[in-house]
């Protein structure tokens, strides 16, 4: 197909749908043009970003009609913050859409014309649900305008630009972060700016402070706050402990970790200890958890119940059942379902998941759950014998990461032949290409697909999907 677009070139476009990922879907003729920012009914000027022979990208310069369903966004750096892409419509509206964003990938990719899915649980909260959230440093503030152009332009703290890895907008406040972080963020950016602390440039490796990440126990209200910086400098920032600590009573633990990595990560090499403990701790269920800096915990912790409970409601199991969680993270799931069977082996490849899943275990004093660390691809393909060593599993559980199950585990999987399989997803496309393999090539059937919103006013949703045996 010969492009009909050029890139630059402004456009009137009728926005017609959202596609799975928040950008609205308009189209010349057949040809594609996804509108970030935009919402169904809308009609838009648009800049053309972006044109490939199959799709277009374009940018809206103004809105010329609004949309029925469209609303007000309520944080004022949406336009410019790429986090929260659909607070311009109604989180009713944001669940009907999901729904038949789903419906439309399990019919046209997997040709599951008879399977019927659940009406998405919506989340309890739909904002200050986040339990964790990164602050990046920057010394190139994301300018727009004269959008809050008394600022300095060399100083932010906030959320990397879209589409620009190297600058942040910066950020009085997060409407999805714990309700703490406006104050952190204000105290700390203040603090900086006034003792000239630099911000990190990410292309040239230089200056002091990279990340500011703020972690809460939802159910314990304890707050962590964790300085990632580039140098081992702890004393440049203790003066700034004692004003945190009067502004939010619940804070517990203030951490500096330092890295020099290159990378964006915000694990240090080395962590400091600026005031409390080295952790925060936090209830699901029955369980409780011990969270570190470096500790990966569900975002969402109320929702994160809610999914488990379902995943528990799904695996039907019998106390003589033995179940594998592939790609088991800290060993949340797996923890969650011991006490409901014999055994429950995890395998996962990070080795401080799999570290914390064994002090989680060992914290809740659950001796039925069994970690390993385990490249699973490459086990399938050089080791397979470590499977069939293992005690053969009645259900297997699957959480694997947005580019879904590896080819040579799904046909592990299909090998190994449980009765029941529990695929818990964030990305629907990849999950529905491996569920038309277990159920074309595996003899599965699914029984059950149940979504659950853990991400508000954000293009992510979770689905769980119960398979058995036919």
């Amino acid at each position: 197909m010969s492009k009909p677009v050029k890139k630059k070139q402004i456009l009137a476009l009728q926005i017609e749908s959202l596609a799975f990922g928040g950008k609205g879907v308009a189209k010349i003729d057949d040809y594609v043009i996804f509108v970030r920012h935009t919402v169904p009914g809308q009609i838009v000027k648009a800049r053309v970003t972006k044109a490939t022979a199959s799709y277009g990208e374009a940018k809206v310069i103004e809105i010329i009609q609004k949309s029925d369903i469209e609303s007000s966004p309520d944080c004022p750096y949406f336009e410019f913050c790429g986090g929260c892409s659909l607070q311009n419509l109604p989180y009713e509206k944001q669940i009907e859409i999901f729904l038949q964003q789903i419906i439309d990938l399990y019919q046209r990719i997997g040709n599951f014309k008879e399977v019927s899915i659940n009406t998405p649980i919506q989340s309890e909260k739909q904002y200050n649900y986040r339990n964790k959230m990164e602050f990046a440093f920057s010394d190139s503030r994301w300018v727009t305008g004269d959008f809050e152009s008394h600022k300095p332009s060399d100083f932010a703290l906030g959320l990397r630009a879209p589409g620009n890895y190297w600058k942040a907008v910066d950020l009085e406040n997060c409407l999805i972060a714990p309700k703490e972080s406006g104050q952190a963020l204000q105290i700390i950016r203040n603090f900086a700016i006034k003792n000239k602390l630099t911000a990190y440039n990410q292309k040239k490796h230089t200056g002091f402070l990279r990340h500011l990440v703020i972690k809460k126990g939802e159910m314990t209200d304890q707050i962590m706050l964790n300085i990632v910086t580039n140098e081992n400098s702890p004393e440049k920032l203790e003066p700034v402990v004692k004003e945190l600590k009067e502004a939010i009573p619940n804070l517990v633990s203030v951490v500096n970790s330092v890295t020099k990595n290159f990378s964006g990560t915000t694990i240090g090499e080395r962590e400091n200890l600026l005031f409390g403990k080295p952790y925060i701790e936090e209830h699901l269920g029955k369980l409780k958890f011990r969270i570190s800096p470096a500790s990966f915990f569900q975002t969402n912790t109320r929702m994160a119940k809610k999914l488990y409970d379902i995943i528990l409601e799904f695996a039907n199991l019998k106390q003589s059942d033995i179940a594998w969680d592939l790609y088991c993270g800290t060993g949340t799931i797996a923890l969650y379902l011991a006490p409901y069977l014999e055994k429950i082996i995890g395998l996962e490849i990070i080795p401080a998941a799999i570290r914390d899943a064994k002090k989680n275990a060992e914290f809740n004093k659950i001796d039925n759950g069994i970690f390993y660390e385990a490249n699973l691809d490459k086990i399938c393909r050089k080791n397979p014998e470590f499977f069939t060593n293992l005690p053969q599993p009645d259900l297997i559980i699957v959480d694997p990461p947005r580019a879904g199950i590896h080819p040579d585990i799904t046909k592990t999987i299909i090998t190994i032949s449980p009765n029941r399989i529990i695929y818990v997803s964030c990305n629907p496309s990849t999950q529905v290409r491996d569920l038309k393999i277990l159920t074309e090539e595996g003899g599965y059937k699914i029984i059950e697909v149940q979504p659950i919103d853990m991400f508000p006013h954000t293009p992510h949703i979770e689905i769980v999907t119960k398979l058995e045996k036919k």
